[in-house]
């Protein structure tokens, strides 16, 4: 058998046994879809540290509770050489990424037998935790590296190494279709020369991956807090969606990807970190789960899509500071189960058809913290509204189609139950008020 047919009799293969394959961008370039050209939702989670610091037993657990809870990406990177993921470039076997801190050498070995330590190396320990992903229908937003805030970024990655380095990851993992890449690492791209490297780098993949047409493939850019791949990518023919962060400012979610959404080309938008739940790092500190829910909410109204992070599991205990409970015990916090319930709820009222409309507030959208989001399908027939806090709010329902609507629910994103609204006339402008007890509701109108 050629090698050519091999890696097409396994990608076959994968994709028959675990029921999924590469994702692509939606033909209106908002979303990503699956294979038969289903959307995708996106229920991300920052496991930063995945392939350096668990072991294959931990791994397992980890991919296990978020496969239940209902996520469908991991972030990882293959290497950390930043203040954060310790030791630097090592895993938890001992097993070393490079020879002598050199992205020109990986350190690799004959086999790749778990059970001898002379032929498993740290990129064979980086395939068990792909495929381990993979048996959960779970992909990897896949960095090549994070190297952070050393040195801007860029003391390990240069345009001597960048092209290399990436044809070898390319080669190295292509046959893994639940491999969705993305260049950065938490830096800026505010140069040509910064600009320069990670096209390197992305060519690099490109071509290991002997994917010329590129349409197999996608590709995104992890920015350092407060900005957005757009600044620096935007037309960019390898990257396939946007990624931006906002770290501790989260209440600037809705406008961050608002602005990406505005942008032509039109490409799907990922929130890719915010506040991290139980973060001790932010300013605006206690991250609790209704923050959480924020986040997720208002990312989602944007029209972008969403990863949430806890701050006790993102580096699997390696970050001491950063740590208020063990790691397997956070994987169950509060957090984590609302935005199980938030992917149900958002499945439910088919999010693909909706669209931000924040034109039906006629009083009551509220700012800030306290923001109040809306989307709506085609013709207005279907009306979300996520209101963030206890609150009235004066809505327009005129504007359907169809000359008005059926019925109005509350639904808590708690715990994903309707509570039915009685005796309202839902064909002109009405008010809806939060039900009591309540931190934060959904108004649905159909």
């Amino acid at each position: 058998m050629t090698k050519s047919l091999y890696s097409l009799v396994t990608i076959i293969l994968t994709c028959t046994l675990y029921g999924f394959g590469q994702l692509e961008i939606s033909s209106n370039g908002r979303y990503l879809v699956d294979r038969d050209q289903a959307p995708f939702f996106w229920l991300g989670d920052t496991g930063w540290g995945l392939f350096q610091v668990p072991n294959r037993k931990e791994i397992r657990r980890y991919l296990k509770s978020r496969a239940k809870q209902g996520f469908t990406v991991v972030h990882a990177s293959a290497c950390h050489l930043n203040p954060f993921i310790k030791p630097d470039l090592q895993n938890s076997d001992g097993d070393m990424a490079f020879i002598n801190v050199n992205l020109l050498k990986p350190l690799i070995t004959k086999g790749n037998n778990p059970k001898n330590e002379l032929e498993y190396d740290y990129w064979d320990h980086i395939e068990f935790v792909i495929r381990e992903a993979r048996k959960h229908k779970i992909y990897i937003n896949f960095l090549p590296l994070f190297n952070m805030a050393e040195d801007d970024g860029y003391n390990l990655i240069d345009l001597n190494n960048a092209e290399s380095y990436g044809k070898f990851l390319g080669e190295r993992f292509k046959n893994h279709p639940n491999l969705i890449w993305c260049m950065g690492g938490d830096v800026l791209a505010d140069n040509d020369l910064r600009k320069s490297i990670w096209n390197q780098l992305a060519a690099g993949i490109l071509e290991g991956l002997d994917a010329q047409g590129k349409d197999e493939v996608l590709m995104t850019f992890h920015v350092r807090g407060g900005h957005s791949s757009s600044e620096y990518f935007q037309n960019t023919p390898w990257l396939d969606f946007h990624m931006l962060q906002t770290w501790d400012k989260y209440t600037s979610i809705y406008d961050r990807v608002t602005e990406d959404y505005l942008k032509s080309p039109t490409k799907p938008i990922l929130h890719g970190e915010g506040a991290y739940e139980d973060g001790p790092e932010y300013p605006t500190k206690p991250i609790t789960p209704h923050i959480i829910r924020k986040q997720f909410y208002w990312a989602s109204f944007a029209g972008g899509m969403h990863t949430y992070g806890n701050s006790n599991v993102w580096s699997f205990g390696s970050n001491k500071d950063y740590i208020s409970k063990p790691w397997k015990d956070a994987l169950k916090s509060e957090g984590a189960k609302n935005l199980s319930i938030a992917r149900k709820i958002m499945e439910s009222v088919q999010w693909y058809a909706l669209s931000p409309c924040l034109d039906i507030f006629k009083e009551g959208q509220g700012s800030a913290k306290d923001l109040n989001v809306a989307m709506c399908s085609k013709g207005h027939e279907r009306l979300v509204v996520y209101c963030a806090a206890a609150c009235s709010i004066k809505l327009d329902l005129t504007k359907n189609s169809k000359g008005g609507y059926k019925s109005a629910y509350w639904i808590n994103p708690i715990n994903g139950k309707h509570l039915r609204i009685k005796n309202r006339n839902l064909t002109s402008t009405q008010h809806f008020s939060v039900p009591s007890n309540w931190e934060d509701g959904i108004l649905l109108v159909e």
